[in-house]
């Protein structure tokens, strides 16, 4: 009697599952398309560019105890702000702490979509040095909100992490 119980526990329990798993693509809503005109607070004229260079800071390595560096790897990110229109990013350079081009990283001009972001990484291997810095340039059509452009400088191996962020100088700028 009581293996009775036991199977009829299991189908019902195998029963339970499937028909759980067949729901749950129903339940997941439709993609949502967003629109920027229903925002309650109206679009008034933030100061809006077409374009700009910066120089970003990027620590890849920095100095630790005596004569030795501690190694990072990094990357730059560059988040398109605007909400209605793409931006072009046209170059995208590392240098070294002694001021030599170390990579070109973009080859031809890479379009960003409103909201969307673009990621350089740098290997935890390279050994641009403590002022290492990059290169970039974006510009526009139109006048749009200037994008958030940070470097980021990880290291979470072993029991150690570390994690800190540097924003650029706008050193040229077309409005």
């Amino acid at each position: 009697m009581i293996y009775r119980w036991i199977r009829i526990s299991f189908i019902l329990l195998l029963l339970v599952t499937f028909y759980s798993c067949g729901n749950q693509e129903k339940d997941n809503p439709p993609p949502v398309s967003f629109n920027s005109e229903t925002l309650k607070i109206p679009d008034t004229g933030v100061r809006k560019v077409r374009g700009q260079v910066l120089y970003m800071p990027v620590y890849s390595n920095i100095p630790f105890l005596e004569k030795r560096n501690y190694d990072l790897s990094a990357f730059l990110a560059v988040h398109n702000t605007d909400m209605k229109h793409q931006i072009k990013i046209t170059r995208v350079m590392l240098f070294n702490t002694d001021g030599r081009i170390v990579k070109n990283f973009i080859s031809t001009d890479r379009l960003l979509n409103p909201f969307a972001t673009e990621i350089f990484e740098i290997p935890k291997k390279d050994q641009s040095g403590t002022g290492a810095n990059f290169l970039v340039e974006w510009t526009a059509d139109q006048p749009v909100n200037e994008p958030l452009i940070e470097s980021i400088m990880k290291d979470l191996s072993g029991n150690l992490g570390l994690a800190f962020l540097s924003r650029g100088k706008v050193i040229r700028e077309i409005q």
